[in-house]
């Protein structure tokens, strides 16, 4: 599997190398070098003895072919989306839409409903199942009478106020019976619901609304009492309650066949339906810009983490380095000869599978400019350099100051300096110790809410119980 990812990366190499050759040609008839700066640095001191020009060039090729393996990706994903959609059959056909059959459940379907006039906008309609005679209880019927004193209400907050739509289903889901409404005026409540306040003044208008519960031809008749308080829809609102209207007639009488009827025209203008569908094309488009650019910056944010991660290293096996110096130095050795001792020993420890050590990197590197003909004082300048950490620095400082004033003192210099390089790393462990401890805060917190809600839960539900 990582063999395969790693073939499709590499389709992207010459593409990649091509567009940042061309845009680095670019960039240089400007005046302007692309791989000058810091990332350069951080590259050169990650990899010693390697070109930074290179490496960089590498680097920028790296982060190019991400982004275009990424965003190939990406096209291809939303292409499958678009192409998949399109062969998407559309549930609307000759204005119907198929019922499950009886058993399945209910479903809603969401739609886009419009004439070349006017936009409906979308509408929720939900589509019973095809229902199925069963044997009549008198006790579910008394219970579905209790249960739909609610659902009727709809938005409204009581019968005793009502100014919006109720709710009249001719079926209702768990129970066998047909239902059927009767309004003591039909101008002001219809049988599906429909609440029409028109002339209705502010003290409300009482209307004695009947449910008829019909099962194999037996029925009971139950009363609710609603007063109806004036509603004044308008604009898109009157318009869309009269197309909720006409669906509500299509289907009154429908509750029994396999298809919800959608009614055709409104006003004497067709209407146009459409299955809405969500904007996923535009939603992985973003997605996708977001994704190239984590991926270019990230690669940045890597190189960082990994500089700082060196410098840290440096920081602790600086006194492990300074300690072998100064024991080889009392031996009798001279700087030079300690220095190439100190490398061999790393190398032979490489070779038989040790870890990488920066410190050895960068003196493994000097040893080489000595051996190249660059003087020791340059050398040791240069080390201090690309260390690049004060302490680092003042050992290559005290290195040259030995051989331009001779070897006295240089013993009990470099004793002193050992003193202090476990001091500071007493001090670095002191302060990664404490950083561990912050980072730990989170997730002991997570876990001490865990234990409270173990113990709290049981001794409120006992508590409850009592």
């Amino acid at each position: 599997m990582n063999n395969t990812g790693t073939d499709i990366r590499r389709l992207f190499d010459k593409p990649a190398k091509y567009i940042f050759a061309k845009y680095a040609d670019i960039k240089k008839k400007e005046g302007a070098d692309i791989l000058a700066g810091d990332n350069l640095k951080k590259l050169e001191l990650l990899n010693p003895g390697k070109s930074g020009k290179r490496l960089a060039a590498d680097y920028y090729c790296g982060k190019i072919a991400d982004v275009m393996l990424a965003g190939t990706a990406a096209v291809f994903i939303m292409a499958a989306v678009w192409l998949s959609r399109q062969v998407q059959k559309d549930p609307v056909k000759d204005y119907r839409l198929m019922r499950h059959g009886v058993g399945e459940g209910d479903y809603s379907m969401e739609l886009n409903a419009g004439t070349d006039e006017h936009d409906y906008g979308s509408i929720t309609i939900d589509v019973k199942e095809r229902l199925l005679s069963d044997e009549e209880c008198d006790e579910l019927m008394d219970q579905l009478y209790t249960e739909l004193m609610q659902e009727i209400l709809s938005d409204n907050e009581s019968l005793s106020h009502v100014d919006k739509d109720m709710y009249f289903p001719t079926v209702e889901e768990g129970y066998p019976f047909t239902l059927r409404w009767e309004s003591s005026d039909y101008a002001a409540v219809d049988s599906s619901g429909h609440v029409d306040a028109t002339g209705i003044g502010d003290d409300g208008f009482p209307v004695d609304i009947k449910l008829y519960m019909t099962y194999r031809g037996r029925e009971r008749e139950y009363d609710y009492k609603a007063v109806i308080y004036p509603i004044k829809p308008e604009g898109d609102e009157l318009l869309l309650q009269k197309l909720k209207e006409l669906m509500d007639n299509e289907n009154s009488d429908s509750a029994d066949k396999e298809y919800y009827k959608l009614p055709e025209y409104i006003d004497g203008r067709q209407i146009k339906w459409a299955s809405l569908k969500q904007p996923v094309i535009p939603l992985l488009a973003v997605m996708t810009v977001c994704i190239l650019l984590g991926i270019w910056f990230g690669s940045d944010r890597d190189l960082r983490r990994r500089y700082e991660v060196r410098n840290r290293e440096l920081m602790i096996e600086y006194s492990d380095f300074i300690s072998s110096l100064q024991l080889m130095l009392s031996s009798g050795q001279t700087i030079r000869r300690a220095l190439e001792r100190m490398v061999a020993d790393y190398k032979r420890d490489r070779a038989k599978g040790g870890a990488v050590i920066y410190v050895y990197e960068e003196l493994a590197l000097c040893t080489k400019k000595l051996g190249d003909g660059m003087s020791e004082a340059e050398c040791y300048e240069y080390f201090g350099r690309r260390c690049n950490i004060v302490c680092y620095r003042k050992l290559s400082a005290l290195l040259v100051q030995n051989l331009r004033k001779g070897n006295d003192g240089l013993i009990e210099a470099m004793d002193n300096e050992v003193h202090i390089a476990f001091e500071e790393r007493k001090a670095v462990a002191r302060r990664l110790g404490e950083e561990a401890r912050t980072k730990l805060i989170l997730p002991m917190m997570l876990m001490l809410s865990v234990v409270m809600i173990i113990i709290m839960i049981p001794a409120y539900l006992s508590f409850g119980g009592m």
